[in-house]
């Protein structure tokens, strides 16, 4: 790779990662959300063996928790280990950490876009919206046991593919397992796990760094102009 190709490779590597900043940024205070970073390992070594096209970055869920947040309200349910809630969406099923929830016309719980969250006996019905949860995701009205909240895992992170929304899709080779004692906090929401000011600070590292790239750029140009103008004296 000359210079000029390795300088136009690192400012569209920089276009990438402000992308993910500005979207982790921008979703600081959205409960439950899982923060991105951008890695080339496992690709770049790879690529340049076989001579193929510019290497590229991929993106990287920190599944690392949020924090607690105590909101009060009945219908809003956090994961306080592992786990995702299941719910239905335009993918199929989807899976999220983002519980804050409501009953639909029907009484069904559902997200706040209306998809339905999974019960592990299926949707799960409710005759009000006040009902009381144990810390295993039992949900109870009137002393009565209505429905649980269907927990689930995967053997690996990696196996899931984020898709916007808070929702997480399994690749094809993901193996899921139903969490049987969860730990489920009612009244509470997860934090997203971004941290305001370490973002701030790279976005301001990789604007930086993208200046100083397209300062090279135009300094070759420059001289580029100058060598062709030096020719056609000749």
């Amino acid at each position: 790779m000359d210079p000029l190709s390795i300088t136009t490779t690192s400012i569209q590597f920089d276009i990438q990662r402000l992308n993910t900043i500005s979207n982790n940024a921008a979703n600081v205070l959205t409960p439950g959300y899982k923060r991105e970073f951008l890695s080339a390992a496992g690709q770049f070594d790879a690529l340049m063996a076989k001579h193929a096209m510019q290497p590229t970055l991929s993106a990287i869920v920190d599944n690392k928790p949020g924090v607690q947040m105590l909101t009060g309200s009945t219908l809003d349910f956090s994961l306080m280990n592992e786990g995702y809630f299941e719910v239905m969406s335009d993918y199929g099923y989807a899976y999220t950490r983002h519980g804050s929830f409501k009953l639909d016309e029907k009484g069904r719980l559902v997200t706040q876009l209306g998809q339905p969250v999974s019960g592990v006996s299926g949707d799960i019905y409710l005759t009000d919206a006040n009902p009381k949860i144990d810390n295993e995701g039992k949900i109870f009205e009137n002393g009565k046991l209505s429905a649980q909240l269907k927990i689930v895992s995967f053997d690996e992170q990696a196996a899931l593919v984020k898709v916007g929304g808070g929702l997480f899709v399994p690749s094809s080779n993901a193996s899921k397992q139903e969490i049987e004692h969860p730990k489920v906090s009612q009244g509470h929401l997860e934090s997203s796990n971004v941290d305001s000011a370490q973002e701030m600070i790279k976005l301001i590292e990789t604007y930086r760094h993208f200046e100083t790239s397209h300062k090279v750029i135009q300094a070759y140009d420059e001289l580029n102009d100058k060598a062709l103008k030096n020719l056609s004296q000749f």
